[in-house]
């Protein structure tokens, strides 16, 4: 009979809890959790290796750029000096307004201008140029001799003095254009154009131009041409004045970047593309006139070295993922196979006649079945113990309420009783009623909680009570916060702490006794704070007092202390409320009491710790 039922049993087994989850989903998971963050951080390094790069480039570049504008600079500044010299030689003036009758006169004065102006030229004999005088006389003056050398009809239909008329008073400069010379119109230059005039009636008297060979700005940035990258000179009209590709010097620049690179003062980068190639641009203004220099680099030069990076981090991200399938494999193993033996206990468990699921389980959720059953019963254990708990404290607390002191009715009724010795009868009613109603708040109410207002109240009667009883003046004072009246506090919260300045601090002063009660609301909590003018108390004294639970040989209300007080407080709300108190000898005694501020039942229970 149990050979057969072991028989049945193992198709059983198979159909109800198939061994295919744990191990699997582990393997799965580790495998997805291996190759995710190898290739996220493949991919990361790779993308963060290539904006490095390109900054790195870029910086190096734009600094490249930056000495070029100088070293430019500095060739300006030069064509500027020889300007300025012609332009302040006052002698031109009457050699470039003078009409010649007698052509011997005409070829002195031309002979004394063109050697001046050779020798001009022998003072920047580094500099590759050729100046030109054009007077209002119609001549034209340079300092070669050879006859005919110049083209005088570009030079005079040119419409010079219309451009210079613009700006009189600075240098024009012109694009590279074919030199003015006839031997040498196959060579580019750049010219540099002045307007001359005369000091005091602005009246111009002709046109100095030099004319500097563009292979002078070549020369600045030729050994700068590396891997394919290429460097030009352009002006606000897109006119090319230097090309590393010297066939392109003198065209207009046509591609579509350019005027986006022209639309800012500053140093720029984009990315462009021309003739269906990728370059990195870089742009930088010159500072003296409206030319820019432009370097384009090509994003494959600038990315080699990113080719062999992803080629050496695809080969560690691949050998990282196989050792990571491999660990997988056997970390896998190792949680699973625990869980699998588990699994198999509580199914042979199962298997025995004493639980019959309703439906097929795998391991997984044979385990998390009999969790939410241990937790269930874990949670009903502990819900048992927090009511037990709560009703405990609870009881201690009406306990404690139930124990009105015999001695405090004993003198309260003898009080009574005098009063009408003493003929009094005035006072019996209200002294009754101080103490019925005193006994109901604290024994007849089931309410643990109870408002400021009615807190106050009690004390009220209390002390009218301790008056009677003693015979003494007792002044009690309010200074409290009118919103905080129906804000809930525990019951018999101050009426232990009034007690006890009356017994300890007013009682043996033998003076009329004052307390004052103050209260306020600080955001979320409330302070109230109790002062009387008692004796005081030292060190030794507080902590006797602080410690007490009740006197119950005195005369005292209930059993309630000033410990009680305080541990009630940080049970119900927390560690961070409680009370403090301060004294000293001869200067009374204050006690503050720090809670949350409540307005109603909920917001109690929500307190309670």
């Amino acid at each position: 009979m149990h050979h057969d039922l072991g028989m049945e049993a193992e198709p059983m087994y198979k159909k109800m809890f198939p061994n295919k989850t744990m191990f699997s989903k582990l393997l799965i998971t580790y495998i997805l959790l291996s190759i995710i963050p190898v290739a996220l951080i493949g991919l990361v390094s790779f993308k963060m290796s290539e904006k490095l790069l390109d900054a790195q480039i870029s910086k190096s570049n734009i600094n490249t750029l930056e000495q070029i504008n100088k070293n430019i600079n500095v060739l300006l500044d030069q064509v500027s000096a020889i300007v300025n010299i012609y332009n302040m030689n006052n002698e031109l003036e009457a050699l470039l307004t003078k009409q010649y009758t007698n052509p011997y006169d005409q070829l002195l004065d031309q002979a004394k201008v063109e050697n001046n102006m050779l020798r001009y030229s022998f003072a920047f004999d580094w500099l590759s140029f050729q100046s030109f005088l054009i007077g209002n006389n119609g001549l034209i003056y340079t300092q070669n001799y050879e006859n005919n050398i110049v083209d005088p009809e570009r030079l005079l239909n040119f419409p010079l003095k219309d451009i210079l008329a613009q700006n009189p008073d600075r240098i024009t400069w012109l694009s590279t254009h074919r030199s003015y010379l006839k031997n040498q119109e196959d060579s580019q230059v750049f010219t540099a154009a002045k307007l001359l005039q005369t000091n005091a009636l602005n009246k111009n008297y002709g046109v100095f131009l030099i004319s500097v060979k563009e292979q002078n700005l070549y020369n600045i940035y030729k050994n700068l041409l590396q891997n394919g990258n290429e460097i030009m000179i352009v002006d606000r009209s897109n006119h090319i004045i230097s090309h590393s590709d010297r066939s392109r010097v003198g065209q207009i620049l046509n591609e579509p970047y350019v005027q986006k690179l022209l639309a800012t003062e500053e140093s720029y980068k984009i990315s462009s593309t021309i003739h269906n190639q990728k370059f990195l641009t870089l742009y930088k203004k010159i500072d003296r006139v409206d030319w820019y220099i432009v370097e384009n680099i090509p994003m494959n030069s600038i990315f080699q070295d990113i080719d062999a990076l992803k080629q050496t981090i695809l080969i560690v991200a691949f050998v990282c993922i196989l050792l990571s399938v491999v660990a997988a494999f056997f970390i896998s193993r190792s949680i699973s196979l625990p869980i699998r033996k588990l699994s198999r206990r509580v199914q042979n468990y199962w298997l025995q006649g004493t639980v019959k699921p309703d439906y097929p389980v795998n391991e997984v959720k044979l385990l998390n079945i009999e969790y939410d059953k241990m937790i269930e019963k874990l949670e009903k254990t502990i819900n048992a113990l927090v009511i037990n708990q709560e009703e405990k404290r609870i009881a201690e607390l009406q306990a404690l309420q139930m124990q009105i002191n015999p001695h405090f009715l004993y003198n309260t009724l003898n009080s009574i009783k005098c009063l009408v010795w003493v003929n009094k009868t005035e006072l019996i009613e209200p002294t009754i009623h101080a103490l019925v109603t005193l006994l109901e708040q604290t024994i007849n109410r089931n309410d643990e909680f109870i408002t400021i207002q009615e807190e106050l109240n009690n004390i009220e009667q209390y002390v009218y009570i301790q008056q009677i009883r003693t015979d003494e003046a007792i002044t009690l004072r309010y200074n409290i916060d009118p919103q905080m009246l129906d804000c809930t506090i525990p019951k018999l919260l101050l009426q232990p702490i009034i007690e006890n300045a009356l017994f300890h601090g007013i009682e043996p002063s033998k003076v009329p006794g004052v307390i004052n009660v103050f209260g306020s609301i600080h955001q979320d909590s409330l302070k109230i704070e109790i002062i009387d003018n008692g004796v005081g108390m030292n060190e030794e004294e507080l902590a006797r007092v602080f410690n007490e639970t009740a006197s119950p040989s005195s005369s005292r209300f209930s059993g309630i202390g000033v410990k009680n007080v305080h541990e009630r407080l940080k049970l119900n709300f927390g560690p961070s409320y409680g009370l403090t108190i301060h004294s000293q000898p001869g200067f009374g005694t204050s006690v503050i009491l720090t809670l949350p501020k409540l307005m109603k039942s909920t917001e109690v229970k929500e307190h309670h710790v």
